[in-house]
C-alpha cells in the first residue's frame, strides 16, 4: 500500500513524493519566456512541497500557438530562460517537466498570424479560424518540431517532458474519428489515426534518447459525441507504452464537451475512474487528476491501487504550501481550491493574468509580502463578510490589534448564500478558511452588534475598516409589499415558506441560483434514484428527472436578454444546462409592471415586446441584486484619523474583489 509522500519512478527520474502540480496557462508571459514572476509563482509551489512541477503547454512551432501567453520551444532563444526556471525549481527540491502542446485547430490565427492546421479541415465550436489539413510531409515536418522541442526541453535541464495528447489538442485530433476524416495512413481505422501519436514519440525518443523519461497525457474519455471511450484510450496506451512513452497523464474530455470538466459542480474524483481503467491495462505509472482538490481523497486514490500519481493544478494556485501543510497535519491552514474558475481560468479567458478568489498573493508573490508593521495599532472592521475577515486577518498577522464587529450572528456575508444552491457547496470551505485564520490570528469578533457612529467614537480606534457590505435591492414594483413576496436571501435561508409555482424577478447570479435551489427542493436523492433504478422500480431517464428537479414550477423574469449574465465563462455554460435540466423556464427582455394579488392568488403583470401579460404564482422571490451598504461611511465625519471603505460598501462586485481589497488593506494599515 502506497501513500501521497512515497518515492515513485517515472523512467529514469525518481520523485519524492506522487503529488505532481499539472501545466496550465498562467497569462504571466507576453513573449514565450519565462520571467520573474513565473519563476517567483512556482519557486513557492517547490518550497511547498510539489514532487513533480509540469510548465506549459508549450508550443512545439508558432503555428500550434493556442493563446497569447503561453511559453515557447519552437526557438533556441526559449533555453536561456527555462535554464533559469528548472535550476530555480531544482534549488527549491522540485523536479520538473515542460508539457509540448500543439493547438491545432484549437490554435489561434490572433496570436500565432498563421491559419490553423489539423488532421482534417473539421471546423471547432471554439475556433474562429478554419483550419486545413496537413499534407504528409507537412505531418513529417510537425513530427520533428516536436522532437526538437523535446530536445530543448532537455538542454534547459528539465527532468522529464510531457506530450499533450488530449483534449481535443493537435495529437488527439489525429488519434479522434471526429476529427480525423482522412483517408491516407494516417486516417481510417484507429491504427492509421494512431500513427502521428506513434511517429511523434519515436522520434523524440530517438532524439533525446532512453533515459529522459516521456510523458503522454491523455483523454480517457473524450465525452464528444461519436469521440473515443476509455476502451478505444486503453488500446491506444497499450499501444505506445510500446514505443517509449514511460507514464501516462490521463483526464476527461475536450474543451469543446458538453460535459463539464473542471468546475464546481463536478463531484471531487469523479473522473479518476478514467485514470483506473487505463493503469489496470498498462505496466508504467498513471498520474490521475481533475477536480482532486483533497489530499486525503488523493491518498485514498492511491492507497486503492486508483492510480500512482496525482495531478492538481488549482488547489496549489489556492494553497502553494498544500503539500507541505497536509504532511504536518495543519489542515485548518489549507486554503482549499473551490473549483470556481473566477480567479484562475476565467480571468485568463478575459486576457487576464491568472490569481485566486481568495489567495490575493498568486501571481504577486514577491510584490504582497506579510511583514510587521512598523507600529502596532488599535484597528476596528466593521462587517464580517470575505473582505472584512481576510483585512482582519492580515492586519492582526503583521501584529495590530484588531476587533472584527459583525451586526448579525455569523461570519461570512453574502458567501453564506452563495453556497447554498446545489452544486455551489465548495463555496463553504471560504468562509470556513477565513473564520480559521481570523481565530488563529487572535482577532477579538464582536457578533450581533451593529456599528454606528457612536460605537466608534467610544472605542476610539488608530484605523477603521469598513465593509458593510450591501443589502438587497428592493425594485418600486406595485404590489411588492404583498405576503406573497420574499427577498431571495430569506428563501435562500429558509425563513420564507416556498409554494408550487414560483416567480423570481430578477436572472442574474443571485435570481439563477435560487431558481435552481427552488427547482431541487423536493428532488430525490441520488442514493434512494440508485436503489430503485437497481431494483428496477424506475427507468433512468425517470431517475435523472427526479434527481435534477423537484415538484415546483420555476420562471424566471430578467430584463436583459439572457439570465446569469453575471456567472464567468467558464461556468456560464453549465449553469443554463442546469436550468434546463431542473425545467426551470426563463422569459427575458421584460419589464414587471405590478404584482397583483386578488381573491384567486397572486399574479406577476410584465410587458414585453410592448404586449403586457400575467403569470400565476404563489410564491415570488426577489432577487434584482443588491445596493451597496455605506450607511456608516458616510456619518463617521472624521472620528478617525486612519478610514478605509472596502467590497461591496463602496461597489457591488465579487468575492474576488472583495478579498483582495481587504488583503491590501491589511497589508497597508
Amino acid at each position: 500500500m502506497v501513500g501521497l509522500f512515497d518515492p515513485i519512478n517515472i523512467g529514469t527520474l525518481t520523485l519524492k513524493n506522487r503529488l505532481v502540480m499539472t501545466a496550465m496557462d498562467l497569462g504571466y508571459s507576453n513573449d514565450g519566456l519565462v520571467n520573474d514572476r513565473f519563476i517567483d509563482f512556482y519557486t513557492e509551489r517547490a518550497d511547498g512541497g510539489t514532487g513533480l512541477i509540469v510548465v506549459g503547454g508549450c508550443y512545439p512551432e508558432r503555428n500550434g500557438k493556442v493563446w497569447k501567453s503561453i511559453l515557447g520551444l519552437d526557438d533556441d532563444r526559449c533555453i536561456p530562460s527555462l535554464t533559469r526556471f528548472t535550476e530555480a525549481m531544482h534549488r527549491h527540491g522540485a523536479k520538473t517537466a515542460a508539457q509540448i502542446l500543439h493547438g491545432g485547430r484549437y490554435a489561434s490565427s490572433l496570436f500565432s498570424k498563421m491559419q490553423p492546421v489539423s488532421a482534417s479541415n473539421i471546423p471547432s465550436r471554439l475556433a474562429r479560424d478554419t483550419s486545413r489539413a496537413l499534407s504528409a510531409s507537412e505531418i513529417k515536418q510537425v513530427i520533428h518540431g516536436y522532437a526538437t522541442a523535446t530536445k530543448r526541453v532537455k538542454e534547459a535541464g528539465f527532468d522529464a517532458v510531457e506530450i499533450h495528447g488530449g483534449m481535443g489538442y493537435l495529437i488527439n485530433q489525429f488519434l479522434s474519428p471526429i476529427s480525423n476524416k482522412r483517408s491516407d495512413e494516417y486516417g481510417g481505422g484507429l491504427d492509421n489515426r494512431m500513427r502521428f501519436a506513434v511517429e511523434t514519440i519515436e522520434a523524440i525518443r530517438e532524439s533525446v534518447g532512453d533515459d529522459f523519461p516521456i510523458i503522454f497525457r491523455l483523454s480517457g474519455d473524450e465525452l464528444m459525441e461519436g469521440g473515443l471511450k476509455v476502451r478505444d484510450n486503453i488500446e491506444v496506451a497499450q499501444r505506445l507504452a510500446k514505443v517509449g512513452v514511460d507514464a501516462f497523464h490521463v483526464s476527461p474530455g475536450w474543451h469543446e464537451s458538453k460535459v463539464p470538466i473542471m468546475i464546481m459542480v463536478i463531484p471531487r474524483t469523479a473522473y479518476a475512474v478514467l485514470a483506473a481503467a487505463i493503469r489496470e491495462n498498462v505496466d508504467i505509472p498513471v498520474i490521475s487528476g481533475i477536480r482532486i482538490n483533497d489530499l486525503a481523497l488523493a491518498d485514498e486514490l492511491l492507497r486503492d491501487g486508483q492510480t500512482d500519481l496525482v495531478a492538481i493544478g488549482r488547489p496549489l494556485i489556492a494553497d502553494p504550501e498544500l503539500p507541505k501543510k497536509y504532511k504536518e497535519g495543519r489542515l485548518e491552514d489549507i486554503r482549499t481550491c473551490i473549483a470556481c474558475n473566477q480567479g484562475c481560468f476565467d480571468e485568463l479567458l478575459n486576457m487576464r493574468p491568472v490569481t485566486c478568489l481568495y489567495n490575493p498573493r498568486a501571481g504577486r508573490e514577491r510584490e504582497y509580502n506579510v511583514t510587521p508593521a512598523a507600529k502596532k495599532k488599535k484597528v476596528m472592521v466593521v462587517g464580517g463578510g470575505p473582505g472584512g475577515m481576510e483585512a482582519a486577518s492580515v492586519a492582526a498577522q503583521r501584529g495590530h490589534d484588531v476587533t472584527l464587529y459583525e451586526k448579525t450572528g455569523i461570519l461570512g456575508g453574502q458567501l453564506c448564500y452563495a453556497y447554498k444552491p446545489p452544486g455551489r457547496e465548495e463555496f463553504a470551505n471560504v468562509i470556513t478558511y477565513l473564520k480559521r485564520q481570523v481565530k488563529k490570528e487572535g482577532v477579538k469578533v464582536v457578533l450581533g452588534v451593529e456599528v454606528t457612529p457612536e460605537t466608534v467614537k467610544t472605542e476610539q480606534p488608530d484605523t477603521l475598516i469598513v465593509s458593510t457590505g450591501s443589502t438587497p435591492s428592493v425594485p418600486p414594483i406595485p404590489g411588492i409589499n404583498s405576503d406573497s413576496v420574499a427577498l431571495a436571501m430569506d428563501v435562500l435561508d429558509g425563513k420564507a415558506p416556498v409554494g408550487r409555482e414560483v416567480v423570481i424577478i430578477g436572472g442574474g447570479t443571485v435570481g439563477t441560483e435560487t431558481a435552481l435551489y427552488v427547482a431541487k427542493l423536493g428532488s430525490m436523492r441520488p442514493d434512494v434514484a440508485m436503489f430503485l433504478l437497481k431494483n428496477d422500480i424506475i427507468d433512468l431517464p425517470t431517475a435523472l428527472k427526479k434527481v435534477s428537479r423537484g415538484h415546483r414550477n420555476v420562471t424566471i423574469l430578467e430584463m436583459k436578454r439572457r439570465v446569469g449574465g453575471g456567472f464567468g465563462i467558464s461556468t456560464r455554460w453549465v449553469m443554463e444546462r442546469e436550468i434546463e435540466d431542473a425545467g426551470i423556464k426563463s422569459i427575458t427582455k421584460i419589464t414587471v409592471k405590478e404584482i397583483r394579488q386578488g381573491p384567486e392568488g397572486c399574479v406577476v403583470v410584465y410587458e414585453k415586446d410592448g404586449k403586457e401579460t400575467y403569470i400565476p404564482a404563489d410564491t415570488v422571490i426577489i432577487a434584482t441584486g443588491y445596493i451597496p451598504n455605506d450607511t456608516l461611511s458616510k456619518h463617521l465625519n472624521g472620528l478617525v484619523p486612519e478610514v478605509y471603505t472596502i467590497g461591496d460598501c463602496v461597489k457591488v462586485r465579487t468575492a474576488l474583489e472583495a478579498i483582495h481589497e481587504g488583503f491590501k488593506i491589511g497589508l497597508t494599515v
